[in-house]
This record gives structure tokens, C-alpha cells and sequence, in this order.
């Protein structure tokens, strides 16, 4: 589709997540309309969006609409995702893409047959602090990288319909894979059950790529604090993005040289870091504005398949792992 107006949007689910996804798809003049079996609840918020609510799913799909953005509960992904794509929709469908990775691989194909886009909800991979992290690494500012750590702790909402490594891990999966642009050779998982005996509520996953990179995360929503902290060390440095910093410039920190090999032994040079400068820009506006870019050019993003299959894949190993 390739028109100089803002295409028409169908958002699916406006619960917590999805409502932030109608705001930014409003402002960005693209929200057509929102299905929700609670539409009569959600009403007012739609009008005041200036789009259309109904709880009839087949809406969604009418010939004016030109794309569907999908914030249902992930059992529904595959099953909208689908049916978007044989209607002729571009897709945002939010993580994961789909439970099945062979529901996964189907909806790749569809959409590469159809020549539409099928887009990922992995916001950080929008993140502007996130993508200059990226442009860092590139440039070799902190060396070869040896080791990534993300943590994601929240004393947040306890799920039943899924557990805290496939509620939340997504996000930390997709920014260690697209640092080391492979998939791990070997993953080892730990799953913590608290609460729910059936529903672990804490996971830690470690991850060798090869001899000289390894990761590791750890996601729980039964942390008493919020940390999302992601450190990425180098053999010339490190590089912290620290999205829950109260202090927008130590949000995302540049260590140099932090380690002295001049002597006999090698020693930690303790140090405040550099902040690293990064544009003052809303991630999700900048997922929309992407998602909407795609609908208009017809071209892919960088949360199609190719980044959101290998996340999935992990999330399937990982579970694994922990025996499950």
C-alpha cells in the first residue's frame, strides 16, 4: 500500500498494553478502530481516541482497514496473526509472534507470499537508548564483546495464563541475540516457583555462544525493587542501559578501559562512566511510526520474523532447559 495519508489501523485487545498501542496509534493519526469483547467497558477511551470500538473480530478485518496491530493474550496471536494476513492486512502482532514455532515459521510464510509485513512487538529494539547501545558496540567502543547480563525484575502482576520467562524474558532475549547476532550454542535455565507451584515466577537463563561470549538473564515479576538493567562487557569496556535510572543521563553509561593490566595482576579502575548521549524519544512511538512506515512501503522491519523466530526458539529452549 503506498499512499500519502496514515493507513488504517485495527487494533485488536486494549487492556493495559494495548491501550498505550491506541493512544500512540492515535496521535500518529492512524487508529481506525479497536475490537475488544469488552468494548461497552472501553468505549469512552476509544472515542476519545477519535476511532471506532466494536467486539465483533470480523471488523477488524474489513476492506478498509489496512493493517492490524494485535494486543491480544499470545494463545490468540497465531490465530488473528492468520487471519490478518489471508485478509491482506500488514501485521503488529505483540510478543511472542506465536506459542508454536511451526505456527511461527507458518505465518513467516505467509506473509513473505503475500508480500506484506509481519512486525514483532520487541520494543527495546526501539528503544533510543537501546539503538545507540548498539551503535557503540559497533563502532568498538568497549572492544570485543565478552559477556551480556539483563535483568528484569518487577514487583509487577503475577500471571496464571503464562509464566514470568514468557511474559517477560522476550525483550531481554531479543536485545542479547541481536548483540550477539547468533543464537547460543548451549542454554542452561533455572525456574523459581514462589506463588504458584505449577507457574514459576522467577527464571534465570544462561547462554554460551561461543568460547569468548556467553550471557545470562533473570526475570522475575516477585522482585521486591524494579531493575531493567542490561551490561554488556568488553575487553576494552562496558556499556550499561539502565532503563529504570531515575537520572535520564545515567540511563545509558560508557565504562572505558576499566580494567588496568599494567601490573603484575589485573585491577578494577572504579569510575562514575561517561553518559552516553541518546535522542529523548518514546519507544513505542517509535515501534508505531515503524509498523506504520512498513504498511505504507510495503517493506520489512527489524522485528519480522528473521528477529522474532530466533527470539521464540530461545524461549522454547529455555524452557526446555529448566524442565518443563
Amino acid at each position: 500500500m503506498k499512499t500519502n495519508r496514515a493507513p488504517r489501523i485495527a487494533l485488536i485487545g486494549c487492556g493495559r498494553w494495548g491501550k498505550n498501542i491506541a493512544r500512540v496509534l492515535s496521535e500518529l493519526g492512524a487508529l481506525q478502530l479497536v475490537v475488544d469483547p469488552a468494548a461497552d467497558k472501553i468505549a469512552d477511551y476509544v472515542g476519545s481516541l477519535g476511532a471506532k470500538v466494536s467486539a465483533n473480530i470480523d471488523d477488524a478485518f474489513d476492506a478498509s482497514i489496512d493493517g492490524v496491530a494485535i494486543a491480544a493474550p499470545a494463545v490468540d496471536h497465531y490465530r488473528f496473526a492468520c487471519r490478518a494476513l489471508t485478509s491482506g492486512k500488514a501485521v503488529f502482532v505483540e510478543k511472542p509472534l506465536a506459542l508454536d514455532l511451526d505456527e511461527a515459521s507458518e505465518l513467516s510464510s505467509l506473509a513473505d507470499a503475500a508480500k506484506l509485513p509481519l512486525m514483532v512487538g520487541h520494543l527495546l529494539q526501539y528503544h533510543p537508548a537501546f539503538v545507540r547501545l548498539k551503535e557503540v558496540i559497533a563502532a568498538g567502543e568497549i572492544g570485543d564483546v565478552r559477556h551480556i547480563s539483563s535483568n528484569r525484575l518487577n514487583p509487577g502482576a503475577i500471571r496464571t495464563e503464562e509464566n514470568a520467562l514468557w511474559s517477560m524474558a522476550p525483550h531481554d532475549f531479543s536485545m542479547v541475540l541481536g548483540i550477539a547476532e547468533s543464537e547460543p550454542v548451549s542454554v542452561e535455565a533455572l525456574a523459581v516457583r514462589v506463588v504458584n507451584p505449577t507457574v514459576p515466577d522467577q527464571y534465570s537463563v544462561q547462554m554460551r555462544f561461543s568460547e569468548k561470549l556467553t550471557a545470562q538473564v533473570n526475570v522475575s515479576w516477585l522482585s521486591p525493587f524494579k531493575e531493567h538493567k542490561l551490561v554488556v562487557l568488553g575487553s576494552k569496556g562496558a556499556i550499561i542501559f539502565e532503563d529504570t535510572h531515575a537520572e535520564r543521563d545515567r540511563k545509558l553509561v560508557i565504562y572505558r578501559n576499566y580494567v588496568d593490566q599494567s601490573g603484575t595482576a589485573p585491577a578494577f579502575l572504579k569510575g562514575l562512566g561517561e553518559p552516553v548521549n541518546w535522542p529523548p524519544l518514546e519507544p513505542l512511538h517509535q515501534e508505531m511510526s515503524a509498523f506504520l512506515s512498513a504498511v505504507s512501503s510495503g517493506n520489512t522491519s527489524r522485528t519480522g520474523p528473521a528477529e522474532a523466530i530466533p527470539v521464540l526458539r530461545l524461549l522454547h529452549r529455555a524452557t526446555a532447559a529448566a524442565g518443563q
